[in-house]
């Protein structure tokens, strides 16, 4: 897939506006690297999900304002297909918004790759790659040394960072990394350039020590070796400049080490963790396989959080894990299982190939260019391996970055306008509605958010259900809405209604169908009562809670 202008536009581009666009772009990455607002209730999400739906937004205005035509070839069809795939799955998802709202993100990612490495020549696109990272980076790297030794905020696993939760960081870090060490190298003789970027670099790796993330460090540490190897069999030379993330990693366990009065207690630590790799990952992997195989045809895009309580085999030995009475599991830590588990054989293997098309251009890349493709190669790959194992991709910081470093992927040194493509008119009917479904949908999600966080904040029961009536499949509104008519309204039945109506958004939700059991036997609803309570052991066999509650009369 291609986004084509005509040379007039790339040129008119090329020489008066990429600069501009550049700032734009570096403005857009430090904002998404350390915007968090309180006022919503995960307050770091929320507003990074703004930002890079304004990002989307803006790329997509670009692209119609420079009269595009979308191409038609390999990549193009595969975004096609499973696109229609993706709307064909709602007609079976419980949760249709947050399906629509993926789709819509999808092609809105989709469409900005293509917008940049269509409208902007390679080496463009590297200076703005490179700059966008290390103006970000050094941001990341001020407000994190201020809220953390300035104003001396506590911190924890879901605020470790400017970024939010822990394993968010690291996800980011699988490009940031490699890019600024290849921003520090481009503009080495700058001195400015050269000490804060060595001593950006110094912090986040001290960061990645400290949070142990370690599909980071395993998928950085493989992309390094695989560099180096296919690099000797292409140069017959052994290029020492490609070690220089293990040299500082190895430094940054030192110095971490020692700060923390350890001594080398953090090396054999960070050894010992990679060498004891049961987080239970293999146990997830299996049950989203059973999920796959009950489901040919998929979930539905984007509600593997909804269904997989039903196969998490909670409370066994096979459980996922962070499946509890209270918690769900978001996704299934692997970027190919979640496509498979939500849209099928059908829809995975769309996925698949479309995936393995970026890793197939990114290698040719390597084989075919510079030391600079080395490194963006570098950052492909372990954020690719990273994604094996973590939610990559489906935060909001991992995929800003993750469509500017694909759009390298994607860039030519010149336009290419060799493609049979749709025309103009027709390409713009189709971006069109993207952009506008974007703004919608971001709109109507941010106001239900923010309105559910004031309102149970405040106790304002009309707060809360003016949320709900902003976006009816907010299943966290309903489920603060039923807390307040219980706990302030003392309106058993209306707590009742709100709380079935976020069942049917989250069927397998054990904390829901258990308080639904208990409400309906405090009304009397004695049949209800046994229905919940029975739906909460087929999923949770040996649920203390829900075992206990007395459907007989005894």
């Amino acid at each position: 897939m291609r986004l084509l202008a005509d040379d007039s536009y790339f040129e008119t581009i090329k020489v008066s506006k990429v600069a501009l666009l550049k700032v734009v772009l570096i403005l857009f990455s430090c904002a998404i690297s350390v915007v968090h607002i309180e006022s919503f209730y995960y307050q770091y999400n929320y507003p990074k999900w703004v930002v890079f739906d304004l990002f989307c937004i803006f790329l997509i205005s670009l692209s119609v304002y420079f009269s595009p035509r979308i191409s038609v070839n390999i990549v193009s069809l595969l975004v096609g297909l499973l696109s229609l795939y993706m709307l064909f799955s709602l007609m079976w998802v419980p949760n249709r918004f947050e399906g629509i709202q993926f789709i819509i993100r999808f092609l809105a990612a989709v469409i900005s790759i293509f917008t940049l490495a269509s409208l902007i020549k390679k080496e463009r696109l590297i200076d703005i790659l490179t700059e966008s990272v290390f103006y970000s980076s050094v941001v990341f790297c001020v407000v994190l040394a201020y809220e953390r030794y300035w104003l001396g905020i506590p911190y924890g696993n879901t605020n470790f960072s400017p970024i939010g939760f822990v394993n968010y960081l690291g996800q980011v870090l699988n490009i940031w990394i490699p890019i600024l060490v290849l921003s520090i190298y481009i503009k080495r003789k700058s001195i400015a350039h050269l000490v804060l970027g060595l001593a950006s670099l110094m912090l986040l790796m001290n960061l990645l020590v400290e949070s142990n993330t370690r599909g980071t460090i395993l998928g950085l540490l493989s992309a390094e070796i695989l560099v180096l190897l296919l690099v000797l069999i292409k140069t017959k030379k052994f290029a020492f400049k490609y070690l220089s993330i293990s040299f500082v990693f190895v430094l940054a366990v030192g110095t971490f080490s020692y700060w923390k009065n350890s001594g080398t207690g953090k090396l054999e630590e960070q050894v010992q963790s990679i060498q004891n790799m049961d987080t239970g990952r293999d146990n997830i992997f299996l049950n989203t396989l059973d999920m796959v195989k009950d489901n040919p045809f998929g979930v539905g895009v984007n509600n593997f959080e909804f269904v997989h309580q039903k196969y998490a085999k909670a409370g066994t030995s096979e459980s996922s894990p962070y499946v509890s009475r209270y918690q769900v599991l978001l996704s299934p830590y692997n970027i190919i299982l979640k496509f498979y588990s939500e849209l099928g054989l059908i829809g995975g293997s769309l996925f698949a190939l479309l995936y393995g098309w970026v890793l197939f251009r990114a290698l040719r890349n390597l084989l075919n260019g510079n030391f600079i493709d080395a490194w963006i190669f570098m950052a492909v790959f372990s954020l690719s391996f990273h994604a094996m194992f973590s939610s990559v991709y489906l935060t909001p910081v991992s995929l800003f970055f993750s469509v500017i470093l694909f759009s390298v992927v994607f860039s030519k040194e010149k336009p290419n306008t060799q493609f049979t493509s749709i025309g103009k008119r027709r390409s713009i009917l189709i971006l069109l509605p993207v952009a506008l479904s974007l703004t919608y949908l971001s709109v109507v999600k941010t106001a239900s958010g923010y309105l559910t966080a004031k309102g149970a904040r405040l106790g304002e029961t009309s707060l809360v259900e003016k949320a709900l009536k902003i976006n009816p499949q907010d299943y966290f509104a309903a489920v603060r809405l039923s807390d307040l008519y219980l706990y302030k309204e003392r309106n058993k039945d209306a707590a009742l209604k709100s709380l079935e109506h976020a069942i049917n958004l989250y069927p397998y939700h054990v904390y829901l169908l258990i308080r639904a059991a208990e409400l309906s036997l405090q009304l009397g609803l004695t049949e209800k009562a046994k229905k919940y309570k029975q739906r909460a052991l087929d999923i949770y066999p040996s649920n203390y809670r829900a075992s206990v509650i007395d459907t007989e009369g005894k």
